[in-house]
């Protein structure tokens, strides 16, 4: 807290009493500062020094390698990236706990980190280009990466799908962040559920891709 200081203004009177030494001012407590906690202990940081790159995310949220092959999320998403991009790694993977949004329609809501050696720069952004079914589009920098960056979204079996896909060349290679948010119907025969934000929802994990920090990497990173 800024303190400011005022100067004040003494005037003196004729035929005043002679002044009085006068005792030095009571030295006031000094103020006491409020202990905030850290702007970002809500937030753990995610950090590759393989591949360069680190993003903050919720701590709330939950993180794995692709090293974990016990995860059978993981295991499920590098068998579909493995049908629709060959060559591709998937570096992490980050999801929303599925009670983060109680009594509403959502289902889920992950964040993939993939690279691709495979892909030139102009390659890599043409993965984010518009399609049919975009509803939006567009690119962002950040630290700067260009990022293009396009928005799908589909139903399939009574869920909705809200896709934002982003593509940038980096290190010699393809970064990716593909982010989904996966949404119910609103009842279940029994219940009524209160429908899911999922522009909302997706907006929190774009937030991970707008804290991303990128460093050179060696010739000898995967």
């Amino acid at each position: 807290m800024a303190l400011s200081l005022f100067s004040g203004c003494h005037t003196t009177h004729a035929h005043s009493a002679p002044a009085q030494p006068s005792a030095p001012p009571a030295q006031s407590p000094a103020p006491t500062v409020a202990k905030h906690p850290p702007r970002d202990s809500a937030l753990s940081v995610y950090h590759n020094p393989a591949y360069g790159i680190s993003f903050r995310y919720p701590r709330t949220y939950l993180l794995d390698e692709s090293s974990d092959s016990e995860n059978s999320a993981i295991s499920e998403a590098e068998q579909q990236l493995a049908t629709d991009q060959p060559g591709a790694t998937l570096v992490a993977l980050v999801s929303i706990p599925p009670d983060a949004y109680p009594n509403t329609t959502f289902r889920s809501g992950t964040l993939q980190f993939v690279v691709n050696p495979a892909l030139t720069s102009a390659a890599c952004h043409a993965l984010a280009a518009p399609t049919g079914d975009a509803v939006n589009f567009g690119s962002t920098s950040v630290q700067g990466l260009t990022l293009a960056w396009v928005q799908t979204s589909s139903a399939a079996l009574g869920t909705s799908y809200l896709n934002r896909d982003y593509a940038g060349f980096s290190n010699g290679a393809c970064y990716e962040f593909l982010l989904q948010v996966a949404i119910s119907p609103n009842y279940d025969g029994d219940h009524q559920f209160k429908s899911a934000d999922a522009p909302k929802i997706l907006h929190q994990l774009s937030k991970i891709v707008s804290s991303l920090q990128i460093r050179p990497v060696s010739s000898e990173a995967p």
